[in-house]
């Protein structure tokens, strides 16, 4: 029987904190040994571990006492940030091999994915390093002792039944609220900021759906399904974003053909910006 099973409506939900804890600690110990054996998305693993422990405690925030808990939440966002650069760089290179055409000059794509690709080679060399150090060993170990006995306020003390849709609730109203101000036109920072949002729902249903059963897995999959339209939507975004900085240094260096390809490049892009903005805001608005 896994400790998620033990927690029920009517255990306190102190005991769901420390669950959950230890429940990403192995993740992570899981997502590092991937690192360490050189497995595919590795390092994607690893960042997934961090955020969804940092939306964890993100969560339950309330039922935490003492400085601990920012503290750590601190120390994985700077490892999250750390396997950032290698995860992005992915995406970008998986997203030009995809879009690009018969049309586009086939040297030019290919000089775009081999400096891609170099480029990924150096992030995640750099990544790892960080996953496999002293630090982040130190981190997995901080983890595994404050699930033992995590600093919690008197409210953990409450059953689990009437704490977490308390907790559920705010983290989807803060969705909705933002949600609710996206347009076609608005900035691409505020439809990734939604996407964040979406995910925090999601990781909050899910950890909750042990004890709130198929309410807290409905949430959590409509959740996720914003999430995987929003998550595009910022793919495209990332990859407009750095094209553009390529096609500035082409530039810098006097090759205007190589540039051309690579504001080609960068439209198909930014369109592509548009039917995920207009099926997200169909999908959230639906009655």
């Amino acid at each position: 029987m896994e400790d998620r099973d033990l927690v029920v409506a009517e255990s306190p939900v102190g005991l769901l904190v420390a669950v959950t804890l230890a429940k990403g600690a192995r993740r992570l110990e899981k997502s590092m040994g991937m690192v360490s054996a050189g497995e595919d998305d590795a390092i994607h693993q690893v960042r997934v571990s961090c955020r969804r422990l940092r939306s964890d405690l993100k969560l339950f925030r309330k039922l935490l006492a003492g400085a601990w808990a920012p503290e750590l939440r601190a120390d994985l966002a700077a490892l999250a940030q750390a396997c950032g650069e290698a995860r992005d760089l992915e995406v970008i290179a998986a997203l030009v091999r995809e879009n690009a055409t018969s049309e586009d000059n086939e040297e030019h794509v290919d000089t775009i994915l081999t400096t891609l690709t170099l480029g990924l080679d150096r992030a995640a060399a750099r990544s790892a390093e960080v996953v496999l150090g002293e630090a982040t060993k130190d981190l997995l170990t901080t983890i595994e002792s404050v699930a033992v006995a995590p600093d919690l306020t008197p409210k953990a003390d409450r059953p689990c039944g009437e704490v977490l849709p308390e907790l559920l609730q705010s983290a989807t109203v803060k969705f909705a609220q933002e949600a609710d101000k996206l347009k076609p036109w608005s900035p691409d920072d505020h439809w990734h900021e939604v996407r964040l949002l979406a995910k925090r729902v999601r990781y909050a249903a899910d950890t909750s759906a042990s004890v709130l059963g198929d309410e807290a897995k409905a949430t959590a999959a409509q959740a996720a399904t914003y999430q995987e339209l929003l998550g595009q939507h910022q793919d495209h975004c990332a990859a407009a974003d750095a094209l553009t900085g390529m096609a500035a240094d082409a530039a810098a260096q006097d090759d205007p053909e190589l540039s051309f390809t690579l504001g080609r490049l960068t439209e198909r892009h930014r369109a592509a910006r548009k039917p995920l903005r207009e099926q997200f805001l169909g999908l959230y608005h639906r009655p």
